[in-house]
């Protein structure tokens, strides 16, 4: 019944209602931006995540000197200046 006579106050005030509409398309707005953020941040981490994956791959290829560093860059997904890289950094 309360919320009844909100509605009918805001209702009969054209300035209310609009303030009123403002002020909830404020919030979607800023509860859309908050979703679209923690979408791109899943994203992101989940990229990360993936690309260290490829990472770890490559160095266990790298130690155990199974094929080329072109072999793989092919085979990690990586890129073949990131695989010359981490074989500098293991001493290969």
């Amino acid at each position: 019944m309360n919320s009844q006579k909100s509605l009918l106050r805001i209702s009969a005030d054209k300035a209310l209602w609009i303030a009123q509409w403002k002020q909830e398309s404020f919030e979607r707005d800023i509860r859309s931006g908050l979703h679209a953020a923690e979408e791109i941040g899943m994203a992101k981490g989940l990229a990360k995540g993936a690309h260290n994956k490829a990472i770890e791959a490559a160095r266990n290829l790298l130690a155990m000197h199974l094929g080329t560093i072109e072999q793989i860059a092919q085979a990690s997904g990586l890129s073949v200046e990131e695989v010359q890289s981490l074989a500098r950094e293991l001493g290969n």
